[in-house]
């Protein structure tokens, strides 16, 4: 475990009164491995997506946060396995992964603390086995890919991947809560898959993967060449405009979904929208430079709808604490 994650490390297991331990006891994890466990799944949540991480401390609420970051932490260990460059892939240390795996959810046992931490969440928040192997022969496949010949190889990325995963993160943070509709699980997954492929479409295009449907590169005369030469032409730059539209589009279907839903979905799932707009005000900014560098900070909020997002999720955690007698933060 790099040292900078030791602080916490202690912490897990000294039981020292902090936000962290306060999370750990409040879900209940008295247990010294268990507490290291998960502690070592959130470490690998904060090294990934430390601009996330911090929302997800302040806005779940503390006896749901180790079990988030243990579905987090289980998923991008089987992504960092599945999205390597195209000429470095090998199935080999996937399919070992997803047969541990396997064998963790018979068993109840693994070698890796975070998997423990996963392990442990599937039996204590009741996630649903099946949607573990759809997401593993999600990411399985998705070792074979470099493109996506249309939108609807696209859609059917997002249905293996994202939507598993949602449906894995939504009982880890609300259980007893139902599911949203499949509808909204797809719109909320398929804004942040199209919003994350344009800022890292760069990062993409240099390990040999292309995320826009080829499609939608022949609607505009555009070749992959093109985009993997980082060419400035008009045909590039409406492509990029056109993708852009179908990411805001994304983004609106997903508020839309979200709009009627109890303090509860609020909670879970507008944090992510709001950063995702943020996100998209910088992506837009960029015109054909995205297929040069990828999108980093610093991005270009838009301060009201930043504004208006962080209230409506403060109502909501406040909404639920009041509801369910729990603390606020």
């Amino acid at each position: 475990m790099p040292s900078a994650w030791k602080p916490l490390s202690r912490i897990a297991r000294s039981r020292a009164l902090t936000p962290w331990g306060h999370a750990l006891d409040a879900a209940g994890l008295g247990h010294a491995r268990l507490r290291a466990d998960y502690t070592a799944a959130a470490g690998m949540a904060f090294r990934r997506y430390p601009l996330w991480y911090m929302p997800a401390r302040f806005f779940v609420p503390p006896a749901s946060q180790p079990y988030l970051f243990a579905v987090i932490a289980f998923g991008l260990h089987g992504d960092n396995l599945a999205d390597v460059p195209v000429n470095r892939r090998h199935p080999g240390p996937l399919h070992a992964w997803n047969e541990q795996v396997r064998q963790g959810l018979v068993t109840g046992r693994a070698e890796q603390p975070f998997l423990r931490a996963f392990l442990h969440t599937v039996v204590a928040r009741e996630l649903s086995h099946a949607d573990v192997h759809i997401l593993m022969a999600g990411q399985a496949q998705q070792l074979t890919y470099t493109e996506y010949p249309t939108e609807e190889d696209y859609y059917q990325y997002i249905e293996r991947i994202n939507v598993p995963l949602n449906r894995l993160i939504h009982p880890a943070v609300l259980p007893g809560v139902p599911q949203p509709s499949a509808a909204a699980n797809h719109a909320n997954a398929e804004a942040v898959q199209r919003t994350d492929d344009l800022a890292d479409l760069a990062k993409d295009l240099r390990s040999g993967k292309l995320t826009l449907p080829l499609t939608d590169l022949a609607r505009f005369d555009v070749t992959r060449a093109d985009l993997e030469s980082g060419r400035d032409t008009p045909g590039v730059r409406d492509l990029l405009a056109h993708a852009c539209r179908k990411a805001r589009k994304a983004l609106a279907a997903a508020e839309e979904a979200l709009a009627p839903q109890s303090p509860e979905y609020q909670l879970l799932y507008r944090p992510g929208l709001i950063f995702q707009h943020q996100v998209m005000n910088t992506v837009e900014r960029r015109g054909a430079s995205l297929t040069r560098h990828p999108v980093s900070l610093p991005l270009h909020p838009s301060p009201g709808h930043l504004l208006d997002g962080v209230l409506r999720v403060l109502h909501g955690r406040l909404r639920m604490a009041v509801s369910t007698g729990t603390q606020a933060c």
